[in-house]
């Protein structure tokens, strides 16, 4: 009885934080689109997306 209390509540929590984590995502992609085609209308000089992979490559080679 105990156990099925605990299990349901951990399953619960990580429910949330998989909602939370999702509504995260989901928000963050957006703002970066709208940002970009921000930059872009206004001829701001807009990185590729591989131009900022090999910048967070070459970040987390000098972190680690």
């Amino acid at each position: 009885m105990k156990i099925e209390r605990i299990l349901k509540k951990v399953s619960s929590f990580v429910t949330q934080l998989a909602i939370a984590l999702m509504k995260a995502v989901l928000t963050s992609v957006i703002v970066g689109v709208v940002l970009v085609t921000a930059m872009h209308y206004m001829g701001v000089p807009v990185p590729t997306a591989t131009e900022l992979l090999r910048g967070v490559s070459r970040l987390a080679n000098v972190l680690s």
